[in-house]
């Protein structure tokens, strides 16, 4: 009996990783809007302070000019928002996750433009399945497999 679930185990270990990174995603992307709106009903403030069920104090949470999660920080920036967003270490059913920052390139005459309207946050596994977080707009992609 214990070695056709493990036998099963192995089989679908990858299809179960694929879809608590997608459950993960998800609940990211409901976050950031919840903080976003939560930014709207606040009259835009720089930092948005939101309630749990579960505890008496509110969680702060910082926000751009457009009203979407984002971190002032040079170092780690996209690390501090997963932390910011799902409020825990950035490990997914035993799989480490990777944030890594990612800027686009544009090819215009607005060479001026801030380096952080043209940054995403990028959470990649290790198989390389990733979702993407636009700190300029908050859209944060569906999770993109390689394979």
């Amino acid at each position: 009996m214990m070695a056709i679930f493990i036998k099963y185990f192995i089989k679908y270990e990858a299809q179960f990783t694929r879809a608590g990174f997608s459950t993960i995603a998800q609940t990211f992307n409901t976050k950031v809007n919840a903080v976003h709106a939560q930014w709207m009903m606040d009259k835009q403030p720089r930092i948005v302070y939101l309630a749990s069920l579960n505890q008496a104090a509110k969680q702060a949470v910082s926000v751009n000019r457009a009203g979407w999660i984002d971190v002032q920080q040079q170092q780690l920036p996209c690390e501090a928002i997963w932390l910011l967003v799902m409020e825990v270490p950035m490990n997914v059913m035993q799989y480490s996750v990777s944030a890594i920052e990612v800027h686009k390139i544009q090819k215009s005459n607005q060479s001026q433009q801030s380096s952080v309207e043209n940054s995403q946050c990028r959470y990649v596994l290790r198989d390389g399945s990733y979702f993407q977080y636009n700190r300029a707009n908050g859209k944060v992609s569906k999770v993109i497999e390689l394979n």
